[in-house]
């Protein structure tokens, strides 16, 4: 059982139980979200496409940490021109923990595992 969610411009299937990366959404770490934005919903026997979306539906979850990926090199060089430069981005992103599918009030599909806690990263 699984959903499909739109957030940041992206779709993207979550399953309870299991965790996501998607664009940077406000909130601290541990705090509980929700999307409504669900573009169809699968119970296992059936399956449910929404039109854009699909009223009543929810997914809920909780935010396990906020970071930055991996940094992504861009390099440009014009040969024989004297023109070089070199630029770095780190794109932000949310990890969210999907501990439960709603569908019109009833839940369809709920993490068996307990919730897990973020872990805390100290340089010393």
């Amino acid at each position: 059982m699984y959903a499909v969610i739109e957030t940041g411009g992206k779709q993207i299937k979550a399953e309870a139980g299991r965790f996501i990366d998607i664009e940077k959404i406000p909130g601290t770490t541990g705090e509980k979200v929700s999307f409504r934005n669900i573009i169809l919903v699968s119970t296992g026997k059936e399956l449910k496409v929404g039109n854009p979306t699909i009223p009543n539906a929810l997914v809920n979850g909780h935010i396990i940490k906020q970071d930055k990926k991996d940094k992504v090199i861009v390099y440009k060089m014009r040969p024989k021109k004297r023109y070089r430069r070199k630029r770095g981005h780190r794109q932000t992103f949310s990890r969210v923990f999907i501990e439960s599918i709603e569908l019109d009030g009833k839940k369809i599909a709920e993490s068996t595992t307990a919730k897990p806690k973020a872990k805390s990263s100290s340089k010393e």
